[in-house]
C-alpha cells in the first residue's frame, strides 16, 4: 500500500495527490527495472493536472512536480491532454488555473454526467484522431454539466430568496427532487458564494439523500456533520468540503441539528466574507520587472496563492472599461 499519510510511512512529503502517488510507483518501477529516467517524465503533465484539479498543497515536492508538469504540458503534452487543451481558450502559456477551470472540469464531467470511461480513454489514447473523438464527448458532457449546474443553482437560489426563514438561518441545507448528485457539489459551492453560509445540498435517490457540503473560511464543516452523527449514515471529507448520506425521513431532524451546531460554533465575526490583502501597492510599482518577479513564485495554488494587492485613492479618468457578462467588473 502506497500512502504517505500512514503512520508507519517514512516518506518525507505527505501532500502528494492521488496521481502523485501513482507517479512515485512509476519512478520506483522504472528504477528497479533499470529503464531510462526520461521515460518517467512523460507522465509529468498528468501529475500537474492532478495536482491542480485536486487542490492539493503546492509547496515542497508538489511545487516541483507541478512546475515541470506545466513545462511538459506547454511544450509537449500527451495526446489526450493535447486534444483537451484544443477545446480550451488558446493561450501562449497554460498555468494551474487553466487546468483547474479548463482541463479539470472536462475530465470530471464524464463521471458527473454518466461514467468516467471516456475520461480514462482520452488520457491513455495514443492516436490523435481517436483521442479527439473522446475529447469531443467530454466537452459535450461538460456543456451538459454546466446546464444542469446552472438550472439547479437557479432553483436553489430562488428557494432561499423566497423564504425569509431560510434567509435568516446560520446554515443552508437544501434538497430538490431530481437534482443530479453529479453536480450538487458545484451547486453547494455556488450557494456559498451567493449567501456565505456553511451549505449542504442533497439529492434524493431510492429513499436516501446524498449530500455535498461546502464551508466558509475557517469553519470545519466535516466536524459539524460529525456532531450530527446519530442522523448520518456515512460521511467523509475535510474541513471545507464533505460528502454524506442520510435517510430521507431524517432530513428535517438533521437540518435542525446542523443549524444548531453552526449557530453555536460559528463566531459572529466570521459570518461576513473578507478579502485578505497581502500588501498595498502604488500604481507606479506595477512594472514588467514586478510581473517577472511575481511569476518566479509560480506555480500558484493552495498554500502558495497568487498574492492579492490593493491600491487606494483611485478614480476612473474615463479609461476604465466595464467587463464581464453582466458588466460588474472594471478593467
Amino acid at each position: 500500500i502506497l500512502n504517505p499519510k500512514r503512520n508507519d510511512c517514512e516518506y518525507p512529503y505527505k501532500e502528494l495527490s492521488g496521481a502523485g502517488i501513482g507517479f512515485k510507483l512509476i519512478q520506483a518501477y522504472n528504477e528497479k527495472q533499470g529503464m531510462p529516467t526520461e521515460m518517467v517524465y512523460d507522465y509529468l503533465d498528468m501529475v500537474a493536472v492532478s495536482i491542480a484539479s485536486d487542490l492539493v498543497d503546492i509547496r515542497g515536492e508538489n511545487r516541483v512536480l507541478s512546475f515541470y508538469g506545466l513545462k511538459k504540458l506547454n511544450e509537449n503534452p500527451s495526446i489526450g491532454l493535447q486534444t483537451l487543451l484544443e477545446d480550451c481558450p488558446k493561450k501562449d502559456q497554460y498555468n494551474i488555473s487553466d487546468i483547474l477551470f479548463g482541463i479539470g472540469p472536462r475530465i470530471n464531467a464524464a463521471g458527473r454526467i454518466s461514467d468516467a470511461t471516456a475520461a480514462v480513454k482520452v488520457l491513455i489514447e495514443k492516436d490523435y484522431n481517436t483521442a479527439k473523438k473522446y475529447a469531443k464527448v467530454l466537452s459535450e458532457r461538460n456543456h451538459e454539466r454546466k446546464e444542469l449546474d446552472t438550472d439547479i443553482t437557479r432553483d436553489a437560489i430562488a428557494m432561499v430568496e423566497q423564504s425569509q426563514r431560510l434567509m435568516d438561518k446560520y446554515s443552508m441545507v437544501l434538497k430538490g427532487e431530481g437534482w443530479s448528485k453529479g453536480v450538487i457539489g458545484i451547486v453547494a459551492s455556488r450557494m456559498v458564494e451567493q449567501f456565505y453560509k456553511p451549505t449542504i445540498v442533497f439529492s434524493l435517490n431510492d429513499g436516501m439523500l446524498t449530500g455535498s457540503a461546502r464551508s466558509i473560511k475557517t469553519f470545519d464543516i466535516h466536524e459539524a456533520i460529525g456532531a450530527c452523527g446519530d442522523l448520518v449514515e456515512q460521511f467523509g471529507g475535510h474541513k471545507y468540503a464533505a460528502g454524506l448520506t442520510i435517510k430521507e425521513e431524517n432530513y428535517q431532524n438533521f437540518k435542525q441539528k446542523f443549524e444548531e451546531v453552526v449557530k453555536n460554533t460559528l463566531p459572529q465575526e466570521l459570518r461576513t466574507p473578507e478579502i485578505s490583502i497581502d500588501a498595498e501597492l502604488n500604481l507606479c510599482d506595477i512594472t514588467p520587472k514586478f510581473f517577472r518577479i511575481i511569476n518566479q513564485l509560480s506555480p500558484f495554488g493552495p498554500q502558495n496563492m497568487k498574492p492579492t494587492f490593493c491600491s487606494t485613492g483611485l478614480r476612473d479618468n474615463g479609461y476604465g472599461k466595464k467587463v464581464g457578462a453582466d458588466e460588474t467588473h472594471l478593467k
